[in-house]
């Protein structure tokens, strides 16, 4: 992966993962490009189908003050990483809505999104998820630390995880070690984990797979118990195999990795 694209707001630049992104993009010699987009000025409305969340543009008098606030204070923070900050490509054209995430995220390997209880982080995940085509890499609050040493493959057998697989084949090469997860009696019929395996095998990696039993608390509280144990400091995971709005009502493996995990998660849909 060598474009890491960073969008933030004007209440979220100091929780924005600018340190975990950057890091990241070190591993592979890439860069970063950082983009506010503004609140939107109504509130947003959830697509009944499940897609993703839309908003209307903001048009607002205030719009031009707000990014230049959220663009100096972002720069103050990209200054402060040293010479890492060479890495981070500050935009000077701000997104005009925050719908344009999912627009200005299809050129970019990986959209990074943080978590945090105090920013809109949902609605820029799920519209880069679900609108830009691409992956989504979720990091955990606080963390700022490298990921990407040791990389693991949530593997439920699914067309979003063999997807996945494919865009995020260049940090799962470059890991230090690989990790099939299987857990037992969760997947669709496909290719097995030994078969993934030997899969990496021919591009190189030489993956293990790790397979974690069964529970009442979910697959996905499952899989992280693997990749916790593993010391997984990366995990990859197709997203949503059943339905966004299945998922609302009832749960499921990707909104419990979503909610609970406590490394970066590389999802796609």
């Amino acid at each position: 992966m060598k474009s890491f694209f960073l969008p933030f707001g004007r209440d979220g630049v100091d929780r924005a993962p600018l340190e975990a992104a950057v890091l990241f993009a070190k591993r592979s010699s890439g860069r970063v490009r950082a983009t506010f987009y503004p609140r939107p000025v109504e509130s947003p409305l959830v697509d009944p189908m499940g897609v993703g969340i839309i908003d209307y543009a903001d048009k607002g008098p205030d719009l031009a003050r707000e990014a230049e606030e959220a663009l100096a204070a972002m720069r103050a923070r990209i200054d402060a990483l040293g010479p890492d900050g060479a890495l981070v490509d500050l935009s000077d054209e701000p997104l005009r809505a925050r719908f344009g995430i999912g627009e200005a995220a299809r050129l970019f390997d990986t959209t990074v999104v943080g978590k945090s209880e105090e920013t809109d982080w949902r609605a820029v995940f799920e519209t880069a998820l679900f609108e830009g085509g691409r992956t989504v890499t979720l990091v955990p609050v606080g963390w700022t630390r490298e990921c990407g040493r040791t990389v693991a493959i949530a593997w439920n057998r699914s067309t979003e995880t063999a997807r996945l697989i494919g865009q995020a084949l260049p940090a799962i090469k470059s890991a230090d070690k690989a990790i099939v997860i299987e857990i037992e009696g969760w997947s669709v019929p496909g290719p097995d984990g030994a078969a993934l395996a030997d899969y990496l095998k021919l591009h190189g990696v030489d993956a293990k797979v790790a397979t974690g039993k069964r529970s009442m608390r979910g697959p996905g509280m499952d899989v992280l118990e693997v990749a916790e144990a593993e010391g997984v400091d990366l995990l990859v995971k197709g997203a949503y195999t059943q339905s966004r709005l299945r998922q609302m009502i009832f749960g499921g493996a990707t909104s419990d990795i979503i909610a609970d995990a406590t490394m970066p998660v590389i999802f796609a849909h």
